[in-house]
Parts: structure tokens; C-alpha cells; sequence
């Protein structure tokens, strides 16, 4: 049975996030760390597949569960791949999108900008001697961050539409059921019960009949009304 990842106030996912990346700043300066940044990378994603297996039975699952410790996991391995790799210059320098992608769609937006930041200002503590082409690599990230937050925006609002049509479909659906259910107790039941009664009371003996076929279309119709009342709760 998977296991329910845990949710994290907003303000301790931002600090394990930026945990995370001053980790990966000093593993990185450090000399003698630097040098096994690869292995270290491979094992937080092993240990982030872990994560994943116990949270989620669907292997395509790769984004981190929202507001959880994975998203801290994933920033840990992507900046220690890529700042080991070359930083600005490393051929999965590109990563840093996705990278971006995962944040802002798994932390509130507060917390999507400040890391964000955080992560523009750890690639330029590595190497402040930018070239043309690594200033130009910098300065994409706060722009692919605003469109991403645009495009969740815009997620959010789709789903929301989305939930609110199902809901009146669900509501009219209901109502449907409903003026059905009141159209064949009007059709199959009260109308010929009426026809019935109206047959009996010709004649003057059939008082205890007439009576008995009322207190039916009574106990119906009380049926009829509780069930009314199921649906308007």
C-alpha cells in the first residue's frame, strides 16, 4: 500500500529548499567533496526513486509531490550534476528548466520566486566571471521561471473550470433523476391509485378499501419526500 507523502508548511518547504541549495554550494567548494559530486548525485536520485516507489505505484510519476521533502531531493541532484558538469557552460545546463518546472509546480508561488532566485545567484557565486554566452544562459532562467509561473496559472484556472462544470453536470444530473423519479410516481402509481379510488367510491361499501388505498399513497408519498430531502442535503 503506497504510503501518503507529507504535506509541508509553506515556510519550512522553503527552507529545506534553500537548505538544499546552500548544500550544494559548499559540497561544490569544498575540495574534497567536489570530487564525488556525481556519486552524491546518484545517490539522492536513488534515494528519490525510493521516495517515488513508496509514495506512488505509477512509475511516470517523476514530478515531486507538491509541498513534500522530494522537491528539496530533486534541487540537491540537479544543481550538484550541473555545477559539477561545468555550471553555466555544462552540457545539461538545460536541465535547469526542468529543474524550474519541478519547483514551481510542487511549492506555493512565494516560495517558486525566492528559490528561483536562490538558484540564479548559487550558478553566479560558482563562476562571477560570466562570459557573453553564460550571462545570456543566466539571465533565460528568470524568464522560463515567468512563464512557467504563468502556465501554472493558467493550469490552475483550467482546473478549476473544469471542476465547477462537473459539478453542475453532477447537480443537473440529480435534478434529472429527480423530476424522473416524481414523473413515474405521478404516472405509474398516484394516477391509477386516483382512477382506483374514484372506481370504489361509487360504491358505499367499500369505505374500509378507500381507506386503506389512501394511507398507501400516503406512506408513498412520504417515502417520495424523504428521499427529496436526501438529495437537497
Amino acid at each position: 500500500m503506497p504510503v501518503q507523502a507529507k504535506l509541508l508548511p509553506a515556510a519550512l518547504h522553503t527552507f529545506l529548499l534553500a537548505l538544499a541549495i546552500g548544500l550544494a554550494y559548499l559540497w561544490l567548494m569544498t575540495p574534497a567533496l567536489e570530487k564525488y559530486s556525481l556519486q552524491a548525485m546518484a545517490l539522492v536520485v536513488l534515494i528519490y526513486a525510493a521516495v517515488k516507489i513508496a509514495t506512488r505505484a505509477k512509475f511516470w510519476q517523476i514530478l515531486p509531490t507538491r509541498m513534500s521533502i522530494e522537491t528539496a531531493l530533486a534541487t540537491f541532484a540537479f544543481l550538484l550534476l550541473i555545477g559539477s558538469t561545468g555550471n553555466l557552460a555544462s552540457w545539461f545546463f538545460p536541465l535547469s528548466y526542468i529543474h524550474l518546472f519541478f519547483i514551481i509546480f510542487s511549492s506555493q508561488i512565494g516560495t517558486s520566486i525566492i528559490i528561483s532566485m536562490l538558484i540564479l545567484l548559487f550558478h553566479f557565486a560558482l563562476n562571477p566571471a560570466l562570459n557573453q554566452h553564460e550571462l545570456v544562459s543566466l539571465a533565460t532562467l528568470p524568464i522560463v521561471m515567468l512563464f512557467f509561473l504563468f502556465a501554472r496559472k493558467q493550469h490552475q484556472e483550467v482546473i478549476t473550470d473544469q471542476y465547477i462544470i462537473d459539478q453542475s453536470e453532477q447537480e443537473l444530473a440529480e435534478v434529472n433523476y429527480d423530476a424522473n423519479a416524481m414523473e413515474k410516481f405521478l404516472v405509474e402509481f398516484l394516477s391509477p391509485k386516483l382512477d382506483q379510488l374514484k372506481e370504489l367510491s361509487n360504491y358505499p361499501g367499500n369505505s374500509p378499501t378507500i381507506y386503506g388505498q389512501i394511507t398507501i399513497i400516503k406512506i408513498e408519498i412520504e417515502k417520495l419526500m424523504n428521499h427529496i430531502k436526501k438529495q437537497n442535503t
